[in-house]
């Protein structure tokens, strides 16, 4: 779908009501450099989302919260909870983007779970904001395609309670209960729970999930005042397989796979994921005099990640548990040259992984005995200064530099004998020691004519390093695989501009290159090593428009075309890559009628373009288009009923396609689902 046909279809279908919009969109944000800036002002592309449209919303996955921002894509996996993320970049399970919740990293670089917005309290979230592209220079490892900023139970404002029972379709339900209240003028706590649970629309994909937030803001004195944050989640899911064979996407076929060792599998072992999460931090904001402001949020954090490894001949078992200590230090300094941010993140976690056959099992030619597959410690120690100077030019014109310099240090125990296990597949190194160091270039210049406009050019250096299951989780025979970190280079060209006769617009084209690959390749299935490979080209154009057409309605379109290609690769040469759609959209009508006060609609369309399923362009899939209606009306003060149709059309489609070794796999999406729910405040 080209853009000018959305454009039109947002343009069109607004036209036909009528309507005063009372969905507040945010255009404040604290991601770049942890301190509230208007979006307009920022020489990068940020998002954000307030309670507002969140709560329209009705969130229930990951995607529920994401996909609405231009050139964000969220997919759940077959674990339901799980999910694929693409900004940038094609969707995929790679660590190229850096979670948080609350500005504190969601889980440690090196040890990147896919599933990372899992760990976050997403379906309580007060906002969420996604800055696109490598991160500032407060950022650091992973943050290449973008960063997802969580943000949970916000400080209380006055005394309030509320709660929430929503549910509907395949037994899902969720109870939800908050409280805030203001202590004294200076003080404030508030806390949140909630739990949610579903039978699932296909075989073996139920779920139960809790997660909560709760917080403690005071103003010590003039200078000094603290926050104390606690987020924790804690998600069982059942984990269904894809389809080999579309037509059971076609037929809308609720079993859990239609692969026969999948049932094996289940027979011998319970497949499906665990993930557990909590993180305590203490914000300490302390203004040492008129110039300068210091701020030092030292955290406590904890992930546990359990799961079959469905993709392996094998289904081993895994069972990752990560403690960390963390400390986020800045200072934010007024001089006579411009502002100037400086500052240090230091972090040390202690991570324990055991990988297991949980059963004998005879596979693609191999004999799989139960024991232990790995066993090993990691020590992991990461320190990074920063600094970053904000000049003014002239009053119109402004420049940004800034740079980091990151050390990554793995500290590996081995806990079984080095060597390969029983089955001559799995090979593990002997303890050792490696460290990944990275400098990381910043700059940006920006041009506001006027103060609702902002024009500007930004580059940014980034990169990742290898994780630690692929430097320790080795394959025999690829032992001496010897990786560094992958380097990323984004030039970016921006405009902004918020008025009364167009609304907010913010056009972005961006240029991303990828260098030093962390490729995968597989020899057969399940067997495959890690090397650095050459180098990617990742190029687009994203819209994001905010616009009131008539009193009562307002437009919001997301919208991104983009290409990621091969460089001169030695297999797929200049080739565009797989599982990368040119276009996305999502389109929403807000409609809020004089006639019925206090209602508000919203009509959804979304849509994604074609891709090719595999990079040597054998197959390729044609992609989808979904709508979706939600629904909000306050019946009295207190009393607001909401719901919606997700689907409406019930549509069969994958969200993802994959096609390799001669075989296809298909992710089913979800089918038309009914869910409605009932707050009360007080």
């Amino acid at each position: 779908m080209k853009f000018s046909k959305i454009y039109y279809l947002s343009l069109v279908a607004s036209s036909l009501l009528m309507a005063e919009n009372e969905i507040s969109l945010e255009q404040i944000s604290v991601t770049a450099n942890r301190e509230e800036e208007a979006i307009i002002d920022q020489a990068l592309s940020i998002a954000a989302k307030g309670e507002d449209e969140i709560k329209l919303d009705q969130v229930v996955f990951q995607k529920d919260l994401m996909n609405s921002i231009a050139g964000v894509r969220i997919e759940q996996t077959g674990s339901i909870i799980g999910h694929m993320t693409s900004i940038r970049m094609p969707i995929s399970t790679s660590p190229y983007y850096l979670f948080m919740q609350d500005g504190i990293p969601a889980q440690s670089s090196g040890f990147f779970n896919h599933n990372g917005l899992a760990y976050t309290t997403y379906g309580t979230a007060s906002s969420v904001e996604i800055l696109k592209g490598s991160g500032t220079a407060l950022y650091g490892s992973d943050a290449v395609g973008g960063i997802i900023n969580v943000q949970s139970i916000g400080r209380a404002k006055k005394d309030s309670s509320e709660a929430k029972v929503f549910g509907g379709s395949d037994g899902y339900l969720s109870l939800y209960a908050q409280t805030q209240k203001k202590i004294a003028e200076d003080r404030s706590f508030g806390i949140n729970i909630k739990y949610s649970k579903s039978d699932g629309w296909r075989e073996h994909t139920s779920y139960d999930r809790f997660e909560g937030n709760a917080r403690y803001d005071a103003m010590l004195n003039d200078n000094n005042d603290i926050s104390v944050l606690f987020s924790a989640s804690s998600t069982d899911a059942e984990q269904a397989d894809t389809f080999n064979d579309y037509n059971n996407i076609l037929n809308g076929s609720k079993l859990a796979s239609d692969d026969k060792s999948y049932f094996t599998a289940l027979a011998n072992t319970d497949i499906r994921r665990k993930f557990d999460y909590a993180k305590l931090s203490l914000e300490w904001n302390h203004s040492a005099n008129e110039n300068l402001d210091i701020t030092t949020t030292p955290y406590v954090r904890y992930n546990r990640n359990r799961y079959v490894a469905t993709w392996q001949p094998n289904l081993p078992s895994n069972d990752n548990e990560l403690k960390t200590f963390g400390l986020l230090q800045k200072n934010s300094l007024k001089t006579a040259f411009g502002k100037l941010i400086y500052g240090f993140d230091a972090e040390f976690t202690k991570s324990s992984l055991e990988y297991d056959q949980t059963f004998d099992i005879s596979a693609r030619g191999k004999n799989y005995k139960k024991g232990a597959i790995y066993d090993y410690d990691v020590d992991y120690k990461a320190f990074a200064p920063y600094v970053s100077l904000n000049s003014n030019i002239t009053d119109k014109l402004s420049v940004t530099a800034g740079a980091r310099y990151d050390y990554n240090h793995f500290d590996y125990t081995n806990n079984l004998a080095t060597g390969t296990d029983a089955s001559g597949v799995y090979y593990r190194p002997t303890s050792k020691k490696d460290s990944f160091n990275h400098f990381s270039p910043k700059f940006s210049l920006s041009y506001q004519a006027q103060e609702n406009q902002n024009g500007y050019f930004r580059y940014a250096n980034g990169f990742r390093i290898p994780q630690a299951t692929t430097l320790y989780s080795m394959k025999s025979g690829y032992q001496s695989a010897d990786l560094d970190p992958e380097v990323t280079d984004t030039f970016e060209l921006g405009y902004k501009i918020d008025s009364k006769s167009l609304g907010f617009v913010e056009v972005v084209g961006y240029y991303m290159i990828i260098d030093d690959t962390i490729a995968r390749q597989r020899v057969k299935e399940g067997d495959d090593f890690y090397y650095n490979g050459g180098k990617s080209i990742h190029k687009g154009i994203e819209l994001s428009l905010s616009n009131k057409i008539t009193d009562e309605v307002k437009t919001k379109l997301a919208y991104s075309y983009s290409i990621h290609k091969y460089d001169n690769d030695a297999k797929f040469g200049n080739s565009e890559m797989a599982n990368a759609p040119k276009n996305s959209a999502n389109v929403r009508i807000f409609y809020t009628p004089k006639f019925i006060n206090n209602l508000t609609a919203m009509a959804e369309l979304i849509h994604v373009d074609k891709f090719w399923m595999d990079d040597a362009h054998a197959k390729e899939y044609k992609g989808y288009t979904i709508a979706n209606l939600k629904l909000d009306y306050q019946v009295k003060d207190q009393l607001s009923v909401y719901g919606k149709i997700a689907n409406i059309a019930d549509k069969k489609y994958a969200t993802a396609a994959r096609f390799a070794y001669g075989r296809s796999d298909f992710t089913p999406g979800d089918p038309r689902q009914y869910l409605v729910g009932v707050e009360y405040k007080w």
